[in-house]
């Protein structure tokens, strides 16, 4: 098994049910300050090694909860013990190795190929009151049906941003297709701003701001965030959802905000 460190990243686990092989490979941009890097997941034993403590290893592996996965992981630390890579916490010693540098794709490239990939428009909200806030987002998608579960992806530089990762619950309203205005305001497009952008097609559905013309709402209560690149992925668990207009919607493609219709 192998730990991942990126930057603006969590770390992450591969190989999780390889229990032959422990490393932890660093992007070379963190090399320069390892013990920083490596802080979430041990303590640096010398310059090429890592002490990493059994727990994190348990916390990022998806098979924590297998009774098959516990018990390899206690042989590989018994293994390790035997051969005096574990110290007296229990902690066991892993070889750093930089991770493989790709070059990077060019930024306008990624744009355009990004701009081409059609995707709804929706406004995610939370608070109350004056201290409501909201910011027009495209990356938003469904991550499990049991339990009802979504994500979406929001800029850190945004306005809003603080307010809706600190809400305990907020709202992603799908837009329909007239609803590009609705887009642009909160996009901070039209020179308004905070809670004086919403009017009174909006409501209060169990603890976040839902707008009532929304092609479909759901509320969510905030499940996980991850700060991933310039973004925060926010992961949230769906306790409430809207029906509302049904006359299509709202796209965003190539750059440009169309209308999705259809026939009934």
């Amino acid at each position: 098994m192998r730990i991942v460190l990126t930057p603006g990243a969590l770390p992450r686990l591969e190989g999780a049910a390889d229990f032959k092989r422990f490393s932890v490979a660093v992007d070379p941009i963190l090399m320069d300050d390892l013990a920083t890097a490596t802080a979430a997941i041990g303590d640096m034993a010398d310059e090429a090694h890592v002490w990493v403590r059994p727990d994190a290893l348990r916390a990022l592996s998806p098979l924590a909860g297998d009774a098959g996965w516990r018990t390899g992981l206690e042989t590989m630390i018994g293994l390790a013990a035997k051969h005096g890579w574990t110290n007296a916490r229990g902690e066991i010693r892993a070889h750093v190795e930089p991770l493989a540098a790709h070059p990077p794709v060019e930024v306008g490239a990624f744009r355009d190929a990004m701009r081409r990939f059609a995707s709804g428009v929706c406004i995610v909200a939370a608070g109350q009151g004056a201290a409501r806030c909201g910011m027009t987002v495209s990356a938003f998608t469904s991550v499990s049906a049991e339990p009802p579960m979504i994500l979406v992806c929001l800029n850190r530089s945004a306005a809003s941003h603080d307010c809706v990762t600190g809400a305990g619950t907020f709202s992603v309203n799908i837009l329909s297709a007239s609803q590009e205005e609705q887009a642009m305001l909160f996009a901070g497009q039209r020179g308004r701003h905070g809670a004086d952008r919403f009017d009174a097609d909006w409501l209060d559905l169990s603890g976040a701001p839902v707008l009532r013309t929304a092609h479909h709402a759901l509320v969510c209560t905030a499940e996980a965030q991850h700060a991933s690149g310039s973004h925060t992925v926010l992961i949230g668990r769906v306790i409430a959802a809207r029906s509302g207009e049904d006359d299509g919607a709202l796209l965003n493609y190539n750059g440009a905000l169309r209308q999705g219709t259809w026939a009934a």
